[in-house]
């Protein structure tokens, strides 16, 4: 009887903060292409899109987008960080806090006018990139993300 092969999987974890989610999306139309030979060598223990929310776990590889809104966000982002091996940034949200991040922005005005929902909201005063919460391991820039770049950078560490 041949001996089996045991491989052990990169356990992944996918998270979206506050953004447009065009990532997410776009990650979704990268594995509709590579998630089958990828899925010999990890284990998506979550993402949101496909699998229901579960606690926070050890992760292999911990990919993450959007920023950082509220107190619960950076809690999370920071619980996440304790729990991976790696942390990958995708799209400008993250990095830069930008386009989701337009409210930093926001004339005094402006600021009056969602006052009451920031505060109904819990939301922090400014948003805040995952870069300046939390060190990322790599980072990939666009809105949405470069394709190219995040296979390499995905599949260095699988």
């Amino acid at each position: 009887m041949a001996e089996e092969k045991k491989v052990n999987k990169k356990k992944v974890g996918i998270f979206s903060f506050t953004s447009d989610e065009g990532c997410t999306i776009y990650l979704t139309e990268i594995f509709n292409k590579k998630l089958l030979g990828w899925l010999e060598k990890i284990e998506l223990v979550y993402f949101l899109s496909i699998k229901d929310h579960k606690e926070i776990e050890d992760y292999d590889i911990a990919i993450v987008e959007g920023v950082l809104s509220s107190e619960r966000d950076m809690k999370e982002v920071k619980k996440i960080r304790e729990h991976a091996k790696i942390m990958i940034g995708i799209g400008n949200c993250t990095i830069t806090g930008m386009p989701s991040g337009h409210r930093n922005n926001f004339n005094p005005e402006q600021m009056e006018e969602i006052r009451d929902d920031l505060k109904k909201f819990d939301f922090l005063p400014k948003c805040i990139p995952v870069k300046e919460a939390v060190k990322l391991d790599e980072e990939i820039m666009g809105c949405p993300m470069d394709a190219d770049k995040f296979v390499e950078a995905f599949e260095k560490y699988i």
